[in-house]
């Protein structure tokens, strides 16, 4: 029952922490000419008010790092634009050295941007859709004792080493949501963590407490229990037995489709025959492809984008433009 509660109140989160009141838009780029209304994502945090939106446009130029003390909304392009259909007209990401959500940001969201790593500080803290870019130790870290209400989904996590720590939350932690997420390097936490583990592709060691874990992929590394209920999980060796739907020693030739004409994400998709295809809970399949919130390739985040874009290279007194644009939901 207590997990069911949990999950329930993260699924509640989730809907609140998406739910955005009409505010102020800013645009970051610090290109060259660009018409944006700040160089800097620091700058346009300084100016921005609570609840504004912070749009990280595509560019060579990194939009720099944050220290974030109040609640924003923070949406770039996407990443593997080039990689995936249908993504930006312009295949650009827009990139952020790092993050540190600190007291007073509580409430914030982030998605579609590239980025170095992320600190969390406080509460309530959504982060959805982000390719973090294997440059640092620590991808995901939380030092800070008596978290809540931290959901992280959809997210391309890497480590600069499988040794490293793709998702760390040391300290006391509670309704932490990880889920449909590829991870590439530890995910692990303190003795006083609880959280719900989902639907991930795992490249790395497991070491969380006091946790569910379900529908996950272990496709290297290993898995230690401490005190969590593992279920309908896949592993490339042993971690998680045979019971309760978990499958061991299960080939990764067989799991997924690979890097032969797939994207970076893409290869992650379960190929035809998968021991995969609805082994997960309620018959749903396992991966960060499977599940309520599966993960969108490229990251593109949930509002339209224009992935077509033509127009006459002399212009005539009739102008005949052709845009397609499409919603990532």
């Amino acid at each position: 029952m207590k997990r069911t509660i949990l999950f329930s109140g993260l699924i509640l989160a989730l809907v609140v922490l998406t739910s955005n009141a009409t505010a102020a838009v800013w645009r970051v780029n610090g290109a060259a000419g660009s018409a944006a209304d700040f160089a800097t994502i620091q700058a346009a945090h300084n100016a921005a008010s609570v609840g504004d939106t912070l749009y990280i446009e595509g560019s060579a130029i990194s939009a720099g790092s944050l220290t974030c003390t109040k609640p924003l909304v923070i949406i770039g392009s996407g990443y593997f634009l080039s990689q995936n259909p249908q993504t930006q007209a312009a295949p650009v990401s827009g990139t952020v050295d790092y993050i540190y959500f600190n007291a007073g940001s509580a409430g914030s969201k982030v998605m579609g941007i590239t980025v170095g790593y992320i600190y969390i500080y406080t509460n309530d803290i959504f982060i959805t859709r982000n390719y973090f870019s294997f440059s640092s130790y620590y991808a995901i870290y939380a030092p800070e004792n008596n978290l809540s209400n931290i959901i992280i989904t959809q997210n391309y996590i890497g480590s600069s080493s499988v040794y490293g720590y793709a998702v760390y939350f040391p300290y006391a932690a509670n309704n932490i949501l990880i889920s449909n997420n590829y991870i590439h390097g530890y995910l692990n936490s303190g003795s006083n963590f609880y959280g719900i583990i989902t639907n991930n592709i795992v490249h790395g060691y497991i070491g969380v407490y006091n946790s569910t874990l379900k529908n996950n992929i272990l496709y290297w590394g290993g898995f230690t229990n401490y005190n969590c209920v593992y279920e309908y999980n896949i592993g490339y060796d042993a971690s998680f037995g045979t019971a309760n739907g978990n499958q061991s020693n299960v080939s990764m030739a067989n799991v997924f489709e690979g890097t032969t004409g797939t994207s970076t994400d893409g290869q992650w998709k379960l190929r035809t025959g998968s021991p995969a295809i609805g082994a997960g809970e309620n018959g749903v399949d396992c991966g960060m492809y499977g599940g309520p919130f599966p993960y969108i390739l490229s990251g593109m985040p949930n509002i339209p984008s224009v992935y077509y874009f033509l127009a006459p290279a002399i212009p005539s007194n009739t102008l005949d433009v052709a845009i397609k644009a499409k919603s990532h939901n």
